[in-house]
């Protein structure tokens, strides 16, 4: 079944020399470790290749501007309102799914994150289908170069630090105790 909606999570974004702002790569990190917006960017545009109908939410303006740059039609980017949050985000997803009558998303992210996510979407309850998939999946069936480099990130430390954060978050959010981590931790502004 076709995705109705792809919900992109938010990895953070980076200041332009000169102004502006761009998502993140796996070179930069936050508290936490590595990032990889940009990736999550570049996996959703192929994302609406295979599914030309499906619309993709968007929580910041710079994903929703690169992601029009690659191809994909305003018409079908949605800025989703302000969610700093992953829990945020899947709250403002599903009630937007609901408002719209739609019955399946799909929902994208770094590999690392979605154990989390998908704790986070067990709890909801929702009767609306959710589908995790990896942006690292994508890219690597589109290009399978990728997946040499994805191999090397996944060596370096801020990529084993992530990976043990993101293990203390779904150990929280499963046990009841999760909080999210303060603004000036992340990249997210």
């Amino acid at each position: 079944m076709s995705p109705d909606a792809i919900i992109i999570f938010s990895a953070g974004v980076m200041p332009l020399e000169g102004g502006g702002w761009r998502t993140t790569t796996y070179n930069e990190s936050d508290t936490f470790g590595t990032l990889g917006g940009r990736d999550r960017v570049e996996a959703a545009a192929l994302l609406a290749e295979k599914y030309p109908h499906a619309y993709f939410i968007t929580a910041s303006q710079v994903y929703a501007d690169e992601l029009y740059a690659l191809g994909v039609e305003k018409g079908r980017i949605m800025q989703g309102k302000d969610s700093p949050t992953t829990q945020t985000a899947i709250d403002i997803a599903l009630q937007l799914a609901q408002e719209r009558g739609w019955k399946q998303l799909l929902l994208l992210s770094s590999e690392f994150q979605l154990p989390r996510i998908e704790a986070f979407y067990e709890q909801e309850k929702s009767d609306i289908k959710a589908t995790m998939v990896s942006s690292e999946s994508v890219l690597i069936k589109h290009d399978p170069a990728f997946a040499e480099r994805f191999e090397e990130v996944k060596k370096t430390l801020e990529y084993q630090k992530r990976l043990a954060a993101e293990a203390r978050g779904v150990a929280a959010v499963k046990s009841g105790t999760y909080r999210p981590a303060p603004i000036e931790d992340k990249k997210e502004r």
